[in-house]
């Protein structure tokens, strides 16, 4: 009992150490799936429509009305349940000598970026993220990039300066 107590306590700190991206990411998450989303439902929407005004003999109505039914189902779950799962799930630290991130939807996966694996920082702010007012961090390694989404402008860009001048320091 003393084990499952002392686990759950570390868990709580482990979780109190990780930041949350901004509220907003997560309409600005919908707004993108929703875009992405609405093409291919759309397709088969009209598809189905076409086949049932022309009588089409190869795309049987029930067909394209399951076709159509599956895509309104993932454009459901990708629109209004994805965002606040990762939402959820997305976290990240910085220290001194490391980034660690945690992230996904049905897999977990938790990361650690040595400082001294950082080469550059970007910052990046699309149509959708500056519409709420957001941006997207990347953190370069030789290896691969890593990807904050979801933060305040002001403290991406803030995190920015601050991961630089750390990844700075450990190559001295």
């Amino acid at each position: 009992m003393e084990l499952n107590e002392e686990h759950e306590a570390q868990e709580g700190r482990k979780e109190d150490r990780f930041r949350r991206l901004h509220p907003d990411w997560i309409a600005a998450s919908r707004l993108g799936s929703a875009y992405f989303y609405a093409i291919p439902l759309l397709i088969a929407l009209a598809l189905t429509v076409l086949g049932a005004v022309f009588d089409w003999t190869w795309l049987p109505l029930w067909i394209g009305g399951l076709v159509t039914l599956g895509f309104a189902l993932l454009f459901a779950f990708a629109v209004f349940r994805v965002p606040v799962i990762l939402y959820r799930r997305f976290g990240f630290a910085v220290f001194e000598e490391e980034i660690e991130i945690r992230k996904g939807l049905f897999i977990i996966t938790e990361t650690l970026i040595p400082m001294t694996k950082v080469q550059h920082v970007e910052l990046e702010h699309g149509p959708i993220l500056r519409k709420y007012g957001l941006a997207e961090l990347k953190i370069v390694t030789a290896a691969t990039t890593h990807s904050i989404a979801g933060l305040k402008a002001e403290e991406a860009e803030q995190l920015k300066s601050s991961i630089g001048e750390l990844a700075r320091r450990t190559e001295e």
